[in-house]
């Protein structure tokens, strides 16, 4: 039942197979056939499949062979079309630590939705908070699968996602800072006199940015005069640790966001702090708005963007030298930012627009979180409509 390699006799390469498919169920004869002309080994592999899929179907005792492992490869060469390099580097990650580790070995045809509910739930009780977005994607394979004909149906479908227990919940949606706690945070950081974390941090919490679009901020995209910052693309890291400067992660997180006056001065000084310790050492740059707003070292004419775990080590410098200091995911200043504007009286879709959320749904569920002194202001509301 291999594919093989041979050559035509007008000396071009093709790929055949010979198969054995069993018992006819209508002849009772030994049915086997040979194919050949396949351009490629995978045109190949996908028509040995779908010819065992149809005779499994018409009553035949034969099974396809094709493994989960030969179906994800199938499939990642279509999928790795559509996407950036840093999702396609993500989603290698979960099928070659996680998915693959379950699945890949198994004949397609012998995964049943019981066998998928069980990785389902080891995943889950293992504490792995990717557990939805894996079982997003084992689909995905089965689905082609059902696409290309080698599967009549998806077994991932006929499975329950395991929920999580109101508790971790909770711990998810507490992990922001409120609005005195943000101060308390941002006074840490002047304690440890450090302007670039202060300017970097506090652009994160005020703007609502993720830290690559942070890091990816060239002095070109500031306007000072109107007051706002473009946010056009992101830093990305690669598996090798390669910097890479790319699109932002969707069409919608293009945008301009408007800023605060404080917030936009103190940009200003940092970007005059710069400027001056760059002249102390007799640095020059022609074009000096080309540079990144945060760089390694503001001693350079090139442009050294910050290593992506900076932000990280920020955090843990915080966490040493103010232990009783609550600390917070990096990404979870986005969500500061979302709380505070709504505490604020920002609408949800003003909110939405600034973090570049392509619906308000997204900001609802994932950003949004009732702050105590927005849920006392709605209580007085709605006490002084009633009245009685």
């Amino acid at each position: 039942m291999t594919v093989k390699k041979y050559v035509k006799k007008n000396g071009e390469n093709a790929w055949m197979y010979k198969l054995y498919l069993g018992r006819d169920s209508v002849t009772g004869k030994e049915k086997s056939t040979t194919r050949r002309g396949f351009k490629t080994k995978k045109e190949a592999v996908i028509d040995r499949a779908r010819l065992q899929l149809k005779f499994k179907e018409q009553g035949n005792l034969s099974e396809t062979k094709m493994t989960f492992n030969e179906l994800y490869e199938l499939w990642l060469v279509q999928y790795q079309k559509n996407v950036k390099p840093t999702t396609l580097q993500r989603v290698k990650i979960y099928f070659n630590n996680h998915i693959l580790k379950k699945f890949g070995s198994l004949k397609i045809h012998k995964i049943t939705p019981l066998f998928c509910q069980e990785v389902l739930n080891h995943w889950f009780d293992s504490g792995l908070k990717t557990y939805r977005k894996m079982r997003t994607y084992t689909s995905k394979v089965f689905q082609y699968g059902v696409l290309i004909g080698v599967l009549s149906d998806n077994p991932m479908d006929r499975t329950m996602v395991p929920k999580m227990k109101v508790s971790d919940q909770k711990k998810t949606e507490d992990s922001y800072y409120t609005k005195d706690e943000l101060k308390t945070f941002l006074r840490c950081l002047l304690k440890l006199d450090d302007r670039r974390a202060y300017m970097f941090f506090r652009l994160l919490a005020f703007g609502g940015f993720r830290k690559g679009e942070a890091m990816a901020l060239l002095w070109e995209d500031i306007d000072f005069e109107n007051r706002t910052i473009t946010i056009n693309k992101t830093l990305v890291e690669m598996s090798s640790g390669a910097i890479r400067i790319q699109d932002t992660k969707t069409e919608s997180s293009m945008r301009v966001v408007k800023m605060d006056n404080t917030s936009m001065a103190m940009l200003k000084s940092w970007k005059s702090y710069v400027v001056q310790e760059r002249l102390k050492k007799g640095i020059r740059h022609d074009n000096f708005n080309s540079l990144p707003v945060f760089s390694n070292s503001i001693y350079s004419n090139k442009n050294q963007y910050l290593y992506k775990s900076y932000p990280n080590n920020v955090m843990k410098k915080v966490q040493r030298h103010f232990p009783d200091m609550k600390i917070i995911k990096v990404h979870d200043f986005r969500r500061t930012n979302a709380s505070l504007l709504f505490e604020s009286g920002v609408s949800i879709k003003d909110v939405s627009h600034r973090l570049g959320h392509k619906s308000t749904q997204t900001t609802t569920d994932i950003y949004i979180k009732v702050t105590s002194p927005k849920q006392d202001e709605s209580v007085d509301i709605f006490e002084k409509h009633m009245a009685f």
